[in-house]
């Protein structure tokens, strides 16, 4: 359950919403742009106005399913560019808010998160001297259902628990034929 803040509980009331999305690429320079024509400031960060030159897709949530997300950014900068080029993208984090606006000052009142995730593949383009990058991304929740390989071995027990000798002799009792004496031997 997502809860808000008073202050933007009343502006959602009000007759006046002013809403945006902050999207945050989580890469070794972060990246921090906003739907809207103007640069915000919030949680200590500088989000760039990217009104009009990318879209992001809807964000869904249906029961049983996890869907992933796509983001394109159309007018890329050559910073930008450089930086996507020179890291590996996969499995930085993204987080998408919806951030609330005070209607008259427009400051952020509150920005919960609405979709968080981890990039999964890049593809740049470029025509005409201007680039175009699109960014897919997975749902945070994909890895609730991975799986993750266990084994019942001495170097997985020594991983896990540094010192612990609980599984040393395990791979050397396997498939060994134990002869157990009957129960007339114990009757003697």
């Amino acid at each position: 359950m997502r809860t808000l803040t008073p202050a933007a509980h009343a502006a959602l009331s009000s007759g006046r919403v002013v809403i945006a999305q902050l999207i945050y690429l989580g890469l070794s320079q972060p990246v921090y742009l906003n739907t809207t024509g103007w640069d915000l400031q919030w949680n200590g960060s500088t989000w760039r106005g990217a009104a009009g030159i990318g879209s992001i897709d809807v964000i869904e949530d249906s029961p049983g399913e996890i869907k992933g997300l796509s983001l394109e950014l159309s007018a890329v900068h050559a910073s930008d560019i450089a930086l996507a080029l020179a890291e590996p993208l996969q499995g930085r984090p993204v987080e998408i808010r919806t951030a609330i606006f005070d209607p008259d000052s427009l400051q952020v009142l509150d920005a919960p998160v609405e979709w968080a995730g981890r990039l999964d593949t890049a593809a740049l383009a470029e025509s005409g001297g201007a680039a175009r990058m699109a960014v897919t991304a997975e749902h945070i929740g994909i890895d609730l259902l991975r799986s993750t390989v266990m084994r019942y071995s001495d170097a997985e027990q020594r991983r896990l628990f540094p010192g612990d000798r609980g599984l040393e002799y395990v791979s050397d009792q396997a498939e060994q034929n134990i002869v157990w004496p009957a129960a007339s031997f114990h009757r003697r």
